[in-house]
This record gives C-alpha cells, structure tokens and sequence, in this order.
C-alpha cells in the first residue's frame, strides 16, 4: 500500500469518527496494534457498554467499534507496520480537524 493509499483510507476512517478525542483514539489504535484489530474491536464492544465509563468515553468506544467494523475486512490485510501508519495518520486528521474547528469559532 503506497503512502497516498494510506493518507486516503486514514481521511476515509477519520471522517466516519465523529466526535473522536485524539486520545481515545490513540489508546484504542495503541491496544490495537498491540492485541490485533479482532481483540480492539471486542475491546470497544466492552468498553462502550462499561459502567464504570462516563458517557463521552462510551460514546467514543461505540463510534470506534462502529466504524472500524465497517473497515475490518481492508484493515486486515494491513501489514502491521501499515496498520500502525494507518492509525498515525487517522490520529493526525483527527487533530486537524480539531484545530480546525477550534479555529472557527474563535474567529467569530
């Protein structure tokens, strides 16, 4: 997978995750590469439904859960090196577009 095949399927994934907090995302992605996308994804199921969780987290984890389900076949495939570049780069949009937003409404 080339860099800009990467870039793209990140820009993909990031914009289905709504509401995501860099640092949810990157302590799934983290777990992620570590446990295997199957492990992650049982791993949000979990976390999304936990009790000891405020409702932002668990509406991060079931965002999470939803869309990575939705990109599990062709994040499979992922060399894990590719993967980790993958998550990085999702990461990266993620914080772009925070800075973005953030942007806007300070310039009202």
């Amino acid at each position: 997978m080339t860099r800009d095949e990467k870039l793209r399927l990140a820009e993909k994934i990031e914009g289905m995750l709504v509401g995501i907090t860099p640092s949810e995302w990157s302590k799934w992605s983290s777990y992620c590469c570590s446990h295997g996308l199957k492990k992650a994804l049982e791993y949000a199921k979990v976390l999304q439904n936990s009790p000891s969780l405020r409702s932002g987290p668990k509406q991060s984890y079931r965002t999470i859960s939803e869309v990575m389900n939705k990109f599990q076949k062709e994040l499979s495939t992922l060399a894990p090196e590719d993967l980790r570049e993958v998550f990085g780069l999702v990461r990266w949009c993620i914080v772009a577009r925070r800075g973005t937003e953030h942007e806007g409404r300070s310039r009202r």
